[in-house]
């Protein structure tokens, strides 16, 4: 594994200065060009680096060409001077889409569940001598790197401000695969799984009219990774320095546009628990055909007061409730 994170820039850069008209570079071409570039004293395995990019989804690799994938080139537009080293932005980015989820979260997660709290804190500490084994010794090196873990004397402590974001990481849990849920996902309607990709964009767009180009680039779909989760969406209010979650969206999809839905009683559950967090955005007039809504989202705040204190109908059924409403989403091309 790479012992530097910065060393991403170097590699992503010389791609990006290298590569031809059709966006390919070489690989030899690239590692020479990387080679030539000496910082810190520092020859690093750049066949190791370009590896790492690849695996993480930064670069895409193809025998002996390289391109740069739009994840890599959004990580070097958080990169504007350019430098060596990560930007804050890139360091957050990292945190989020590749270590709290994304390629490297297995071993993030292992590490992470051997620190316990200091005694009458609420901080995550572990200490060589009398915390369990640490796996992965390298993952706290570049969570180090990322602003998250700081040394002591005696082992590794979670920074102050990524005290929440670490305990609702290790609250999700190792999570529910697809795999062992495949009967729960064969259910699943054709139109659910495009409800959930265009409210994800819809996410997106609203924070990036926020001028949150961060936050925007990691909401993510869960429904994949924790199916019990109660919600499909992770996403943010606004700015979040700590990259904590804090918009947990429950995505329901029809082609018809007048609000209609079913609320399990899990959902209902989650709801109650993460009150003014919780979202329901319901996605109608989908034309699964294109692949497109014709209205906008309705958005639904803090459902168990806003729908079961309103005046909407509901028709109750052993496991739920189904929510039926007049409302119909705004026209998108109005």
């Amino acid at each position: 594994m790479i012992d530097k994170l910065a060393e991403l820039n170097r590699v992503l850069l010389a791609v990006k200065e290298l590569r031809a008209s059709d966006g390919v570079a070489d690989i030899e071409v690239v590692i020479e060009y990387c080679q030539n570039t000496v910082i810190e004293a520092r020859i690093p395995n750049h066949q190791l680096n370009i590896e790492f990019a690849g695996q993480i989804g930064l670069l895409l690799i193809v025998d002996n060409a390289l391109k740069l994938t739009d994840d890599g080139l959004g990580f070097i537009e958080l990169n504007p001077s350019p430098q060596y080293d990560l930007s804050e932005e890139q360091k957050r980015v990292l945190l989020r889409t590749c270590y709290l989820h994304g390629a490297l979260r297995k071993e993030a997660m292992a590490i992470l569940k051997v620190f316990s709290p200091g005694l009458g804190t609420d901080v995550f500490r572990w200490a060589l001598y009398d915390s369990p084994p640490l796996p992965y010794e390298w993952t706290a090196e570049h969570l180090s790197q990322l602003g998250l873990l700081e040394r002591r004397d005696d082992g590794w402590e979670v920074r102050g401000d990524y005290t929440k974001t670490v305990a609702e990481f290790l609250e999700e849990g190792e999570g529910w695969s697809e795999e062992s849920f495949r009967e729960y996902f064969q259910e699943k309607q054709e139109v659910g799984k495009l409800g959930e990709n265009l409210v994800k964009a819809y996410e997106v767009s609203r924070l990036l009219g926020m001028g949150r180009a961060v936050e925007a680039r990691c909401v993510r779909q869960i429904s994949n990774l924790r199916v019990n989760a109660g919600y499909d969406i992770e996403s943010f209010d606004s700015s979040s320095p700590a990259m904590a979650y804090d918009r947990f969206i429950e995505v329901k999809s029809a082609r018809g546009r007048k609000l209609k839905f079913y609320w399990s009683d899990n959902e209902i559950k989650i709801a109650t628990k993460l009150g003014k967090r919780y979202w329901i955005y319901f996605q109608g007039a989908i034309d699964v055909a294109k692949g497109v809504a014709r209205d906008h989202p309705i958005l639904v705040n803090d459902p168990v007061n806003s729908i079961l204190g309103s005046g909407s109908k509901f028709k109750t059924t052993p496991q739920g409730l189904v929510v039926e409403s007049d409302e119909k989403g705004k026209p998108i091309s109005a």
